[in-house]
């Protein structure tokens, strides 16, 4: 997500303050919390008005963006200056092609453009304008946006769904709201539900809804305020507190059906992210050194990777459940990188890479800046395109968008 800055210096900061707590409820009473209160909780609709969100007809000023017409060995290639807040990747039919779907940071604005054709260019399918958006993730396959905004100081999240891909003009679109204050908002693997947490004076709570926000039940509570949330598997959230270097940390699973909360791994530092079948958890520890390693969720053993990405820099392939794409520094960096990087007092120029997790094997895929092409980049985020054909980054600091061709 753009802007996490804030959100990290906070996290770091009250690393400390939980640890203590962390401690007494992971060891001392060494076990899931209670069911979860499902109460339901008042829908949140379009009742949320708000001046910040406006539709207009106004095209995007930014259509001049263009694939380049490059030579069929440079893998990596520039998509957008930006700032982009995110980006996904949607496969069309009729001609089959790959679309880079994005949302412009300044307006909110929505662009597509079509990754298999030189000289294509983008189209604005959104003009729902929302200025300073800090984050964006996606719904229903990229046919929904939820987009993440400050207003008057309030975090707000509005979920506004998009047209297919092969729409002709850009139009206003449904918007719907989330509650404000939502954060750590997770999308499910159908992209049909979201989770997302409330903090409360004792910790936060845990709430899931449709992707628009409707429907909105409680789910399970947590006596802790910093919190990351994921769902990687249909049936199973990830959360664990916000890592800091050589502060005690845990992760956790949480059944989206009960409720149930099940401790996994405690460990200084520790962030983590799991496969689709949640079968499989790699993580990271930092203390005096950084380390990652994979578990076996069934058994419980974990072994070492060969390599030391920062589990948000990864992704899972769509097409193989034991690979895995990751950014990683290309040189040794401190054990305290993590901290340093969210706060942007840090910086490496990434590789990236693939592991499989079955064969023990792991590879450079393309490294930005060298023979592939590109630029030199510290990378922010990642998508991948449903045949796991392309690979799209976001580089940290100018956000700008860039393209990998993983196969042709």
């Amino acid at each position: 997500m753009m802007n996490t800055n804030i959100k990290w210096i906070a996290a770091i900061v009250g690393a400390g303050i939980v640890a203590a707590l962390l401690i007494v409820w992971f060891v001392l009473l060494g076990g899931p919390a209670s069911p979860a209160d499902t109460a339901v909780v008042p829908s949140f609709g379009t009742s949320d008005t708000r001046t910040s969100v406006t539709n207009n007809q106004q095209q995007t000023p930014n259509n001049q963006i263009q694939i380049p017409q490059t030579n069929t060995n440079q893998k990596i290639f520039k998509i957008t200056d930006g700032p982009v807040a995110g980006t996904t990747l949607l496969v069309t039919t009729r001609p089959t092609s790959t679309v880079a779907r994005f949302v412009l940071a300044a307006n909110g604005h929505s662009m597509d453009i079509q990754l298999d054709t030189p000289g294509a260019v983008s189209k604005a399918i959104s003009n729902t304008t929302i200025p300073g958006i800090i984050g964006a993730l996606w719904s229903e396959g990229g046919r929904g946006a939820l987009l993440q905004y400050l207003d008057s100081g309030a975090l707000k999240t509005v979920h506004l769904a998009l047209p297919a891909p092969a729409a002709t003009s850009s139009s206003p679109v449904r918007a719907q709201f989330l509650p404000v204050g939502a954060t750590n908002v997770a999308v499910s693997p159908d992209g049909a539900n979201v989770a997302y947490l409330i903090k409360t004076s004792a910790g936060a709570d845990g709430y899931t809804a449709k992707a628009d926000g409707t429907g909105s039940k409680k789910l399970f509570s947590l006596p802790f305020s910093q919190l990351l949330l994921s769902w990687p598997s249909e049936g199973t959230l990830l959360a664990g507190n916000a890592p800091a270097n050589g502060v005690p940390g845990a992760v956790f699973s949480i059944q989206t059906k009960t409720g149930n909360i099940t401790p996994l791994l405690y460990a200084p530092g520790v962030t983590a992210t799991a496969d689709r079948l949640f079968s499989k958890v790699v993580y990271q520890t930092a203390d005096n050194s950084r380390n990652t390693y994979v578990r076996d969720v069934k058994t419980g053993l974990s072994k070492p990777l060969s390599f030391d990405p920062l589990p948000e820099q990864c992704v899972w392939s769509n097409t193989s459940p034991a690979l895995l794409y990751c950014a990683a520094p290309l040189e040794a960096v401190p054990s305290n990188y993590l901290d340093l990087w969210h706060t942007g007092e840090a910086a490496a120029a990434d590789g990236i890479l693939s592991f499989d997790l079955g064969a023990g094997r792991s590879q450079i895929v393309a490294m930005p800046g060298g023979e592939d092409g590109g630029e030199p980049s510290d990378i922010a985020e990642l998508a991948l395109s449903p045949d796991d054909h392309y690979l799209l980054f976001i580089r940290k600091g100018d956000r700008s968008l860039w393209a990998v061709r993983l196969s042709n």
